[in-house]
């Protein structure tokens, strides 16, 4: 029953992947950006099934993301310092960017999928906010972790609830093995701020950074190499594999979400300097 909504083998894999991870993330940097590196270029070498749009996703997520900023933080304190501004404008551009263009996700001629879109625009919306009021100062330099300080925990929960819908969507697939993206982030960001001793919402970016990579990165090695059974396609999917009524009650979330976020911009005090954000 567990194994139709959730791809067991996939993740039971990726858990202990995300654990070796964690480490590496908290003692050994280089070690980890060293097997980003040679994990990117054996999908590049080797993975002949993926799209030229998802072998971009991939390496925009993998060397460019997760690799560029695991550079960054095994460069020396005075490079860091040197080069922190070029740094922030890149992640911004990354974050700001990567949110904005999720609302081009196709529909998928589903009413969650539209809902969605507006959720998204809603959640874009408000976490510019917040790094307008941040005056775009979003990082700040940490001894071991990517400290993104510009997204408060209640947008990160509301942007967790967002995912979950819309990974869902037709054009993901069955949505079996990233069914669990948003616990693996969050319990990441909960685990990482216990270590580190920063705020919860501190820890979001670093978290999000080592997860979803590690997750897009593991789907398309075990793919590639056939180590598990791959993940249903859209093609291969009923047009109505949710179900209407799930259809309806996953668009009522999303609007939820949109709503919510609606109310947070709407009620955000003046620009101010960066600060822990509630």
């Amino acid at each position: 029953m567990l194994g139709s909504y959730v791809d067991i083998p996939f993740n039971a894999w990726l858990s202990i992947i995300l654990i070796l991870t964690y480490g590496c993330a908290i003692r050994n940097r280089g070690l980890l950006l060293l097997v980003v590196l040679v994990v990117s270029a054996a999908i590049v070498i080797f993975d002949k099934t993926s799209t030229v749009g998802e072998m971009t996703k991939i390496m925009c997520e993998l060397p460019l993301g997760l690799g560029s900023v695991l550079a960054f933080l095994v460069a020396s304190r005075s490079f860091q310092a040197k080069f922190l501004p070029a740094f922030t404008a890149y992640v911004n551009f990354a974050v700001y960017g990567n949110i904005g263009m999720m609302v081009a996700t196709p529909a998928g001629g589903t009413l969650r999928g539209m809902c969605s879109k507006i959720a998204c625009i809603a959640l874009f919306i408000w976490i510019v906010q917040q790094g307008y009021r941040a005056r775009w100062k979003t990082i700040v330099l940490h001894d071991n972790l990517f400290v993104f300080t510009a997204a408060s925990k209640s947008w990160i929960f509301a942007h967790a609830i967002y995912r979950f819908v819309l990974l869902t969507l037709p054009c993901f697939g069955s949505g079996r093995r990233h069914r669990l993206l948003e616990f693996y982030s969050l319990t990441l960001t909960f685990a990482l701020s216990k270590a580190s001793k920063l705020p919860f919402e501190y820890c979001f970016g670093m978290a999000d950074t080592l997860v979803v990579p590690a997750a897009a990165g593991w789907s398309a090695i075990a793919t590639t190499f056939n180590l598990i059974p791959r993940d249903a396609k859209k093609s291969e999917l009923p047009s109505n594999y949710i179900g209407a009524d799930a259809d309806v009650y996953l668009s009522a979330v999303s609007l939820a979400v949109a709503t919510f976020a609606c109310f947070k911009i709407a009620s955000a005090p003046r620009r101010r300097g960066v600060e822990v954000h509630r």
